[in-house]
């Protein structure tokens, strides 16, 4: 009879444990987490709309600058070269540095690349920063923001949302990189 007794406290030993370990399990959401997700959104946009906003209009490009069609190709093809060796830094930062550092350099990048961009059309710029490095190095830096706002949805989704909604939240902030291409080519 006391053997049977011990198994009942023991049973409810168990059954009390495993309550505490299923509160501590349960994600505390908070509402801020989709204005963080829509962040991420206009991110991926943007980079994708800088990404291929020269290949539709490469002939025009390629008048404009005075350049040659390769050249106005590199424009696009400088995200490509940049993605693999930045990938891996990218893995790392997000990691260790935190999705909120990554966003912020990511956004940062994007800015400055794109006032560079800016600048290269620009007349009283003198000549020899003027036109195509002044563009490629703006497109350098958008390229090396590229990485950072590719690979951050899954960790916003793995940090920020319940089991149920990482899906749809990996889903949203992934098909913005898309949405941002064919804007940028309608542009």
């Amino acid at each position: 009879m006391q053997e049977d007794e011990l198994d009942c406290d023991n049973v409810k030993l168990v059954a009390e444990v495993n309550e505490d370990l299923t509160k501590l399990l349960k994600y505390k959401v908070y509402k801020r987490r989709w204005f963080i997700l829509l962040v991420i959104c206009i991110l991926n946009s943007s980079n994708a709309m800088l990404w291929l906003s020269f290949a539709p209009v490469a002939d025009q490009t390629a008048k404009y600058f005075e350049l040659s069609l390769d050249q106005v190709n590199w424009l696009s093809l400088i995200f490509l070269v940049v993605a693999i060796p930045v990938g891996f830094g990218t893995t790392w930062m997000l990691d260790t540095l935190g999705l909120r550092t990554s966003l912020i350099l990511s956004s940062w990048l994007n800015m400055t690349g794109s006032i560079l961009r800016f600048l290269s059309i620009l007349d009283n710029i003198p000549v020899g920063l003027r036109n195509y490095p002044l563009l490629m190095a703006g497109q350098t830096l958008c390229a090396l923001a590229q990485p950072l706002v590719l690979l951050s949805p899954t960790k916003l989704a793995a940090i920020w949302f319940p089991e149920n909604q990482r899906a749809t939240a990996n889903m949203i902030a992934s098909m913005c990189k898309w949405c941002g291409e064919q804007v940028g080519k309608c542009i």
